[in-house]
């Protein structure tokens, strides 16, 4: 019988937090390299400043999903060179539409960043 809330088929709640850790470090990596592809466009302006900032704060975050990876022993997601190429791209794809795509594209990253959070910990209990 299932625990409860879960159905027959369902990932038990470590399988589920790998799941997690999985999306987290490869989302965190997406933005990471959309942060950069602005850069690559926008870095010498004011605005790169701001941008610059940004992709710290994934670094760190970056930096520790890539820990909890290592350290939880969960398999990174296959997709990461897609990440690579796409997430660059739209960084500087919105950056060449100019600083206020730019960003409108941080803005959107960040805002979905914070609702997908929201869900996990929502789902977890937290």
């Amino acid at each position: 019988m299932a625990a409860k809330g879960r159905m027959p088929g369902d990932p038990d709640p470590e399988e589920m937090k790998r799941r997690m850790i999985r999306v987290d470090h490869a989302g965190e990596y997406g933005a990471l390299r959309i942060y950069e592809g602005q850069l690559a466009v926008l870095g010498r302006r004011r605005v790169g400043e701001v941008i610059q900032k940004m992709a710290d704060g994934e670094r760190r975050h970056l930096a520790v999903f890539e820990k909890m990876i290592v350290e939880r022993r969960v398999r990174p997601t296959l997709l990461s060179p897609l990440w690579h190429v796409a997430g660059f791209a739209l960084g500087a794809g919105t950056a060449l539409m100019g600083e206020k795509a730019a960003m409108a594209c941080t803005v959107a990253v960040e805002e979905v960043i914070d609702e997908h959070y929201a869900r996990q910990a929502e789902a977890l209990g937290a």
